[in-house]
């Protein structure tokens, strides 16, 4: 009897010590979640580059294993989790285009001076920003949210994209893809002119109270009293850009922005006026460029219309039959 109990505890020992199934891959699957990264949203305000920013912010969050199991069976898509891509305070999505500023001045240039120290538009930081004030608080725009948006369309004036610091096109007014550069203005004040206008045209009945020079306002205006009025930025998404997440990332961008320390940056007044006169030039010389293009493009699309009607199947049967065309009858009307 003692020597069956020695051998039953002598066995129980030897299974203790054997590895439970699936132990040893639970705790590679752990040592690997230890080891991933984690990312943290908006610790650094404005820090880094903004296509680095950008980046960050853009990354997917992993769907759980039993929500994409459940996913697969019933052949529905798992919710993306907006919240845990961009910074969205509560309610974003009431967030109207008109109202006042939220953000001081002081931190929309922080913002901007982290991510680019020497803006290539031909105006400061500090100029800028006032420029946006200026002309969004005129017509009851957001100041903050506009220069918002317009960081995120020009990578915090970075630009990269198909469009050029030159044109001062900060809200990419009439850029449709495949390198097509859109609308282009000689002066910072007249490319933040448009911007403004344009959001107008988009939110509201009432008319610019400055001069129109957005070029595409009467067609964007028309078209959103047939459709409907965008009010809040939250309807921008698939209107203004085609994307479903536009709207959070300018909101994204505005959030950077409050983080910000209510500081004067260094550098905000420098001074850009021999900057500003090289645009102006270039600005001419592209323009001349381009109206010479168009000008071709006219005549060239003449031309092959012409020809194309020269060349019909029915002229060429004719002219192998040799049945001559006939001209017109002329009449004599008097005066």
């Amino acid at each position: 009897m003692a020597i069956l109990t020695k051998i039953i505890g002598a066995a129980v020992a030897v299974l203790m010590l054997l590895p439970v199934p699936g132990q040893a891959e639970k705790a590679r699957s752990g040592k690997q979640d230890r080891n991933k990264p984690v990312i943290t949203i908006g610790d650094r305000p404005g820090h880094g580059s903004a296509r680095r920013t950008e980046q960050k912010n853009t990354m997917k969050p992993e769907i759980p294993a039993d929500t994409k199991a459940k996913a697969d069976k019933t052949g529905a898509t798992a919710k993306r989790n907006l919240s845990a891509v961009y910074i969205l305070p509560k309610g974003y999505k009431d967030i109207t285009i008109k109202g006042k500023a939220e953000a001081s001045k002081k931190q929309a240039a922080r913002l901007i001076a982290v991510n680019n120290q020497n803006l290539p538009i031909g105006c400061s930081v500090g100029e800028i920003v006032d420029l946006y004030w200026e002309e969004a608080e005129r017509e009851g725009i957001r100041p903050d949210m506009a220069l918002s948006q317009a960081l995120l369309e020009t990578g915090y004036f970075n630009f990269g994209g198909a469009v050029e610091p030159w044109q001062h096109n900060f809200c990419g007014l009439g850029t449709i893809g495949n390198g097509v550069q859109g609308a282009a203005f000689k002066t910072p004040w007249e490319g933040v002119r448009a911007h403004i206008q344009h959001l107008l045209a988009y939110s509201s009945h009432d008319l610019p109270k400055t001069t129109l020079i957005d070029p595409r306002y009467d067609k964007a205006h028309n078209l959103r009293l047939q459709k409907g009025l965008i009010t809040k930025w939250s309807g921008l998404n698939w209107t203004w850009a085609m994307g479903g997440e536009y709207a959070e990332k300018i909101i994204n961008t505005h959030q950077l922005m409050l983080r910000c320390e209510d500081k004067e940056p260094d550098g905000m007044w420098d001074d850009h006026k021999k900057q500003q006169k090289e645009l102006e030039r270039l600005y001419e010389k592209k323009m001349k460029e381009r109206e010479a293009a168009a000008k071709k493009y006219r005549k060239n699309g003449t031309i092959n219309r012409k020809t194309t009607v020269e060349t019909t199947p029915e002229k060429k049967d004719l002219e192998k039959k040799g049945v001559a065309r006939k001209e017109p009858v002329k009449k004599l009307v008097k005066k």
